[in-house]
């Protein structure tokens, strides 16, 4: 017997001007289901996403959700607030968080969405039904709640769902992965009986995705209904029960997860078979010196609260190898390649750059070291600018354009049509502005402007977050290549596959501490267990 649909899509269209971003998809979602999507970078799975949480209105077709007592009609969320109303929350890829709100009033800010036509989650809050202590005085606020029912309504939270997150934090000093939480937390305080989870587990150690699968299961035995997308397959194929594919707007497989295997499915996502990215060993002869690239030196790194982000940490990297670095998000890694990138400055310890101690951001660039940072959206890109504009945010692009202090728009477009040919950026238009491409290709353009440029160093930081498998594929290509022209990267990844797959020397960062763990790299758990801590005494030792 078929599960009850609780939401379903016919004949959805979504256009923007001329460019189909969603062309005649139908999509079903059962009552209890964890049903993955897939699909590349500019597929249409966000946009799909964005029009069943009222972000976007479609073009065509109709939305249906059945609500708690069994109605089904038809949705039209004009608003996230009215998906929210319906019963739907979602987990941004690019996260909707106030950065300089505290972690518990952007708790409460998504509580506030339901004033005046939820009462029944309101009681459920009132009586404990999502285990709040049930209290006299307790009041589920119109616009506001006092500081002390936010951080205690969001500690609940947190230690419900094991999703622990400090509610006094500013959003603003989190890190990627922690910010991801806050997120989280705020679909599952609105009660969401659809839940959308867009690249949940993209900074997440091994062991930390057993356990927030843990949660999803429990969420799915509460007859709640989740929509998972991701492009790890390994992750797909062992938390789905269906999974739908995506390629250029329109729906192309739906089927039962086990159905097809993970490269069948990645041909399903692209059209065509992805072959395997595979790192060569035999770059110089044995016992052939390389040269020093980038040294640090006992460097200590504080972060946003002047705490020790970066603990005494001393590493090389030389020209032709990658170096890489694993770890759970939110253990220095940012901080660390900040104060390389001289966007931060070092309590003490010394950075050197082939031979040279460059101070501040100008002089670091001017050594010929690149940078992709972790959060494309705030330090990657300018949103407003234009694709053309943001491939040539760099100096060096811009002293090659400029004549004079005079740039050549010529050579300008020239260049960014190139940029955007040799990395694949959809839709294929220059002037358009950054803000409206997907994340994934927001992405590529970042990776075209720093890696195109050839730096001596490149600090890489989850260079392939939100990126499909042709794409990473791509990037992981473009990385060895720069690893066999004699160049030096530091790759800095929560992706700990990515990682082994890549790096000719292993480290794991825990704690701010780094740990070298080549001998480990065929060892998953052990590696899972120095990510989180839990032995990186004992093997440092």
């Amino acid at each position: 017997m078929d599960k009850e649909n609780i939401l379903e899509l016919r004949n959805v269209t979504k256009t923007f001007g001329d460019f189909v971003a969603v062309d005649s998809v139908d999509f079903a979602l059962q009552a209890g289901e964890i049903h993955a999507i897939l699909g590349e970078n500019g597929a249409g799975k966000s946009t799909l996403m964005n029009l069943i949480y009222g972000l976007y209105q479609p073009s065509d077709g109709r939305i249906y959700v059945t609500d708690r007592e069994g109605w089904r009609r038809r949705l039209r969320a004009k608003s996230p607030r009215d998906a929210i109303l319906n019963g739907i929350g979602m987990v941004h890829q690019h996260f909707m968080l106030i950065e300089n709100f505290t972690v518990a009033e952007n708790i409460a800010l998504s509580l506030a969405q339901l004033k005046g036509k939820q009462k029944d989650r309101m009681e459920g809050w009132k009586t404990g039904r999502l285990d709040v202590p049930r209290s006299s005085n307790f009041r589920f606020p119109d616009f506001w709640f006092k500081k002390e029912e936010a951080i205690h309504i969001t500690q609940t939270l947190s230690e419900q769902f094991g999703l622990i997150v400090d509610p006094t934090a500013l959003v603003r000093t989190l890190s990627v992965g922690l910010k991801q939480r806050v997120e989280i937390l705020k679909a599952l305080a609105v009660d969401a009986r659809i839940l959308i989870l867009d690249e949940p587990t993209a900074v997440l150690s091994p062991q930390e995705v057993e356990g927030f699968f843990t949660i999803l299961r429990n969420l799915q035995a509460d007859g709640r209904a989740i929509i998972f997308i991701s492009h790890k397959m390994k992750e797909v194929l062992s938390i789905s029960n269906r999974i739908t594919v995506l390629r250029r707007g329109k729906k192309v497989y739906l089927g039962e997860t086990g159905d097809l295997t993970a490269r069948e499915l990645a041909r399903e996502m692209i059209g065509s078979d992805v072959g395997e990215v595979e790192r060569s060993t035999d770059v110089r002869s044995e016992g052939e010196a390389a040269d020093s690239v980038l040294q640090l030196e006992n460097l200590t790194v504080l972060g946003s609260r002047d705490e020790v982000a970066v603990s005494g940490v001393s590493m090389e990297t030389r020209r032709g190898e990658i170096v890489g670095i694993a770890g759970v998000d939110g253990n220095g890694q940012r901080e660390l390649a900040e104060a390389i990138m001289g966007l931060r400055p070092h309590a003490s310890g010394k950075i050197s750059i082939l031979g040279a101690d460059p101070r501040g951001t100008k002089a670091v660039r001017q050594r010929g070291v690149g940078y992709i940072p972790e959060d494309r959206q705030t330090t990657g890109i300018i949103a407003s600018f234009s694709v053309t504009e943001n491939l040539l945010l760099n100096v060096t692009h811009l002293e090659r354009t400029a004549h004079w202090n005079v740039l050549n728009e010529t050579l300008k477009r020239h260049i960014a049509q190139q940029l955007i040919a040799d990395y694949d950026i959809r839709p294929p238009a220059a002037n358009i502005s950054a803000a409206a491409l997907s994340g994934g290709n927001q992405q590529k353009v970042v990776l075209a402007r720093e890696i195109s440029l050839q730096p001596d160093l490149l600090v890489a930081v989850n260079p392939t977050r939100g990126l499909d498998v042709n794409a990473a594929r791509y990037v992981h290509e473009n990385l060895l290549a720069q690893r066999d022209a004699e160049k030096s990267v530091l790759l800095i990844s929560t992706e700990l596959d990515e990682v082994l797959l890549l790096s000719d020397r292993l480290f794991v960062m825990s704690r701010g501490q780094l740990i070298e763990a080549t001998a480990q790299r065929n060892d998953i758990e052990a590696l899972g267990l120095l990510m989180t801590g839990e032995t990186a005494t004992n093997l440092k030792t």
